[in-house]
């Protein structure tokens, strides 16, 4: 197996997997995670879908070969039986008396092919021809001159059996893609992964959050959930620490934000929104027998939120001192409620 394949497979199997666990953590139906769903099955059958349809085109061109070059018919045939036999070893047994019995045969041998076995018919002192019979039951007659046709016909009343002829060859498998488009591919793969992975956060969590934010807060959902040791409560601590994070680099976006009063006032809802996020979540946590440690964290991770707010208001304050935007009503209710004690219940919006 190519390493392309495994990692098609293997990506778009842990997202349809991903998809799942995040339906039974987050609640509701699987059709609020079908992106990622759809996203992983593509991801899984991508490489075979070209590597396919590049057998198909080929099988195409062949086929239609002959007529447009005027190439005799004949030459290079495959005969294939219409139906199957389900005693593939008597059949062959059955052929090879039949084939001695023709004087227009030199010699019948029984060969072991990759297929299976089979037999080589000799004539004309050096032209070979072969019997073989594929997986599913199917006998084929392959050759490079006019007695491969014959010797579809000799097979045919040896076995009861129908041919029809074919320029493409049953044993010829798909051939995966090669060089600088397996490369490409592989891209794309792990693109559609990475996509089905953002799509998990974009359902999970609200637009308050950007998409790295929201991937990085599933990613610690998923770490509580599957890593042996990780308990309900150092995973909101986890969680909660990401978000005084969050909040912090806030004021970083409130400074570079262009002269704009909406979008200063904006990103300060955003950072008063994450910042009662992680208010919540270090509420849940003191109901929980904390050990010290994790006491003293819950409490360090209050001062950081307190240090992070206060730092999202100084930097909206002091856009509006420097008059690079105009304060607004609205504005100056962010800043308060930034500064004042975290408030659960109230909306930032």
């Amino acid at each position: 197996m190519n390493k392309l394949r495994t990692v098609a497979w293997g990506g778009g199997g842990v997202s349809v997997l991903l998809a799942l666990w995040a339906a039974i953590h987050y609640g509701g139906s699987l059709v609020r995670f079908l992106p990622t769903v759809v996203l992983g099955l593509v991801a899984a059958t991508l490489p075979f879908g070209i590597a396919y349809t590049k057998h198909a085109v080929a099988s195409a061109r062949r086929q239609f070969a002959d007529v447009d070059a005027g190439i005799s018919a004949e030459k290079g045939s495959i005969f294939v039986s219409t139906t199957t036999v389900d005693d593939p070893l008597g059949c062959l047994e059955a052929i090879v008396p039949a084939v001695r019995a023709d004087d227009d045969y030199d010699e019948v041998r029984r060969e072991s092919f990759q297929e299976g076995p089979g037999l080589m018919v000799l004539y004309g002192g050096f032209h070979n021809a072969f019997v073989r019979i594929t997986e599913t039951g199917r006998v084929v007659v392959t050759g490079a001159s006019e007695h491969t046709h014959a010797l579809a016909d000799t097979v045919s009343e040896a076995c009861a059996l129908s041919f029809e002829r074919t320029r493409n060859n049953p044993f010829t498998e798909l051939e995966p893609v090669q060089g600088a488009s397996r490369v490409f591919l592989g891209v794309i793969v792990l693109t559609l992964v990475l996509g089905g992975t953002v799509a998990v956060g974009t359902a999970a969590y609200p637009s308050t959050y950007n998409p790295a934010e929201r991937t990085a807060m599933v990613g610690i959902d998923a770490r509580g959930d599957f890593v042996p040791g990780v308990s309900r409560t150092e995973t909101h601590l986890s969680k909660a620490a990401f978000l005084v994070t969050v909040v912090k680099e806030g004021s970083q976006e409130v400074a570079w934000a262009r002269n704009d009063s909406e979008r200063v006032t904006a990103y300060g809802r955003q950072a008063l929104r994450a910042s009662r996020d992680a208010q919540a979540l270090l509420t849940a946590v003191r109901e929980d027998r904390l050990t010290p440690a994790q006491a003293d964290r819950a409490d360090r991770l209050d001062r950081r939120l307190v240090e992070a707010r206060e730092s999202v208001a100084a930097a909206m304050t002091e856009r509006v001192e420097s008059g690079s935007v105009n304060e607004t009503a609205e504005m100056r209710r962010v800043v308060a409620q930034l500064r004042a004690e975290p408030d659960i219940g109230s909306d930032p919006a």
